[in-house]
């Protein structure tokens, strides 16, 4: 026969059960959002500060292999004018591959202004010929307007192919996704913290979330990066610049790699300081 004190023992492990599982499950629901909130936080930082931020690929273009393609382009066509392609130097190409991309990340289609370098050709040219008492421009056209005109026109609807179309409509996509995951990021992490601090576990929480989140970036950060040099390998053309912007992708990341792990570190000192001191209070 069950004695009084079985019993009063059987009703409070009733009571208590619940009382001890449920905090359980709620932190871990707790902790896995938030490691999925600090991983897309950080990833959407990265891509905003890198693949979307047009002064890093300006940087990526004009240190790579990949503004030759654009400089040759641009050759063929004056070339096809008379005029030598030792005329456009490097400072020239960068300003307008810098021109390109800041319309391309405009949404805007390429509209690439060559008047000034055709002013120079033909500024050059009436110099060298007044040496000889000439005055005449040698220059293939009627007028330095028009051949600036004509070489625009043919330079810019070679370089707005559809692929590029599709890169500049990526783009848009790909800003707009990125912003609104990055909102909810944000909003997600602040509910948390909230939360944390009314039910008095945020620090025991966010050391694990810190942790696992820098874990999982660091992992994503990585498998682009593998992704990107296995994409690149079967592009010959292009290969050398999207190893070089995959790089410079993963490097970036890994510097938020290491941010994440000085704040896990904190957390976790900061969690053991908290658990050392209160027994003495």
């Amino acid at each position: 026969m069950t004695t009084r004190s079985e019993l009063r023992a059987q009703r409070q492990e009733k009571v208590e059960k619940p009382v001890e599982e449920t905090p359980k499950k709620r932190h871990f629901l707790y902790c896995l959002w938030g490691v999925i909130c600090v991983t897309l936080l950080g990833l959407t930082l990265l891509i905003n500060s890198t693949l979307l931020n047009v002064n890093f690929v300006k940087e990526e273009v004009t240190s790579s292999s990949l503004e030759s393609v654009m400089l040759s382009q641009v050759n063929s066509s004056l070339t096809q004018y008379g005029i030598s392609t030792s005329v456009l130097k490097k400072s020239d190409t960068d300003k307008l591959i810098n021109q390109a991309i800041d319309q391309v990340y405009a949404g805007e289609k390429i509209n690439l202004d060559l008047s000034s370098i055709v002013n120079n050709v033909g500024t050059s040219v009436n110099s060298q010929l007044a040496q000889y008492g000439l005055s005449t421009s040698m220059l293939p056209a009627g007028s330095s307007s028009a051949i600036a005109g004509n070489i625009n026109s043919m330079v810019n609807s070679q370089l707005n192919t559809p692929e590029v179309a599709q890169l500049i409509n990526g783009i848009k996509i790909a800003k707009t996704v990125v912003n609104i995951i990055l909102v909810i990021s944000i909003i997600s992490l602040v509910l948390l913290i909230l939360k944390g601090l009314w039910q008095h576990h945020l620090i025991g929480s966010f050391r694990w979330i810190c942790l696992w989140g820098t874990i999982l970036y660091t992992g994503i950060v990585m498998t682009i990066h593998a992704i990107a040099l296995q994409m690149g390998a079967g592009q010959p053309d292009i290969s050398p610049f999207i190893s070089q912007v995959a790089n410079d992708f993963q490097q970036t990341g890994f510097h938020g790699s290491m941010m994440m792990i000085v704040i896990s570190i904190v957390l976790f000192m900061l969690h053991f300081v908290k658990r050392k001191w209160q027994p003495r209070q």
